[in-house]
């Protein structure tokens, strides 16, 4: 398993577009279940809001999403640590399995997916299936767009993006603390990632189109070797899309 994982962590770009890849068949699965396999029903659901299939498709839909966009997060992360730990072995030194650092950083976004269905599910059980309106909409996407420039965005995603400080400053040859440095790992990119999430509710309750953009575009904030022109570029069209929403 962890050659699996080495030979994976390798090839950043080849996991970088597995990844899109899966965004987009995924996307495209729902997309046919939501409009029934029809045309017309397609495009009704790309120009709107997602249909209520049920919470345990939703669920499906939003962990394989999840996985999908932060798998590249976890790419130099692990990579990372297998250095490390082919160091540490060398001086024949106990290490802990790549696989517990993973599941760490997983349950994170376990816990984001579950409660991201049950959310949405539980609006939609309530009727509500639109996508927010006016004022509403536009502070979502103000918020979102103001948070691309904030000192805590760009500290979450440097963390993501290099974790080597954090695994020497950290490191430990218990399988407890190695889950807990996946867990820290895994608030970090939440930290960098949870305003563009959530424009998956203010865009219409899981919009396709929507979601598979916000997914390329995270995809990239992680393995862009300058991610600053995309995440600022990100930040002004949204706070853009923001004031047009609210004043025109």
């Amino acid at each position: 398993m962890d050659l699996i994982l080495r030979q994976s962590t390798s090839r950043p770009r080849f996991v970088m577009a597995l990844c899109v890849f899966v965004i987009l068949a995924v996307s495209g699965a729902y997309l046919w279940m939501a409009a029934g396999g029809t045309l017309a029903g397609i495009v009704s659901v790309l120009c709107g809001p997602s249909a209520n299939a049920g919470f345990m498709p939703l669920l499906a839909m939003w962990l394989a999403m999840t996985l999908a966009m932060m798998t590249p997060s976890a790419v130099p992360m692990i990579a990372t640590y297998l250095d490390i730990a082919e160091a540490a072995a060398a001086k024949q030194m106990t290490i802990v399995p790549p696989l517990v650092l993973a599941a760490g950083y997983g349950a994170i976004w376990l816990v984001f997916a579950l409660a991201a269905a049950l959310a949405q599910w539980g609006l939609l059980e309530a009727g509500y299936s639109g996508a927010f309106e006016g004022r509403w909409a536009g502070i979502v996407l103000l918020g979102a767009g103001a948070y691309q420039f904030t000192s805590l965005k760009h500290a979450c995603l440097s963390k993501c993006r290099m974790p080597m400080p954090y695994f020497m400053a950290h490191w430990t040859d218990r399988p407890l603390g190695v889950f807990r440095m996946g867990l820290a790992q895994g608030l970090n990119c939440f930290g960098c990632c949870w305003a563009l999430m959530l424009l998956g509710f203010a865009a219409g309750l899981m919009n396709i189109v929507w979601m598979g953009f916000i997914g390329v575009v995270m995809v990239l904030e992680k393995t862009l070797p300058q991610p600053k022109a995309l995440t600022y570029g990100i930040g002004l069209g949204l706070v853009g899309a923001g004031l047009y929403v609210m004043f025109i």
